[in-house]
């Protein structure tokens, strides 16, 4: 009598394991992620060539957001995106000619990125909010390897210029102004 119990019980108990995991209001949904950039800023949206041998370039955007992204203009697919942290509304993206690296500026803090995969090369951390970034399109030894510095202007109660080396973020000079 046992032996017939269990041999009806078996192929129940065999069922068991494969349906354990659905759930009721899990049925006939798909699950799926669209991965989002958001509105692009104007200011902050350019073309440029991941890299200096390349004849196509990329859409490079910091969008309202804060969500830095590389957008193949071809297609409209996302090539990479990155979402920026920082204290304060206002961000800045910059590339150099040539150069196979982006620039952003968010808050306090300015980080230098991949332009084809969007890895973190560098990234550099102020005290006071960022004003302003830019590219020194300069010829001296490090543009001459592809890596241009940038200077980083900082606002607050006195003014800081401050030259950053492209390739480490290092501080080259700083200059306050105290008026």
């Amino acid at each position: 009598m046992r032996l017939q119990v269990l041999l009806a019980a078996l192929p129940t108990a065999l069922l068991l394991p494969a349906v354990h995991a659905v759930f009721i209001d899990d049925a006939f949904r798909t699950d799926y992620h669209i991965p989002l950039v958001g509105f692009p800023r104007h200011d902050t949206t350019f073309f440029h060539q991941p890299f200096a041998e390349s004849k196509a370039s990329l859409i490079y955007t910091l969008s309202e957001r804060n969500v830095l992204a590389a957008v193949n203009p071809k297609d409209g697919e996302l090539v990479w995106r990155q979402a920026l942290h920082g204290n304060g509304s206002e961000g800045f993206l910059r590339a150099g000619d040539g150069q196979d690296t982006v620039l952003s500026g968010k808050g306090d803090q300015v980080a230098a990125w991949s332009a084809t995969d969007g890895k973190l090369a560098w990234s550099t951390t102020f005290g006071t909010p960022l004003v302003d970034l830019e590219i020194l399109e300069m010829q001296d030894g490090a543009a001459a390897k592809g890596v241009k510095d940038a200077l980083a202007l900082s606002g607050g109660e006195n003014a800081v210029v401050r030259r950053l080396d492209g390739e480490t973020g290092a501080v080259k000079w700083e200059f306050t102004d105290n008026r």
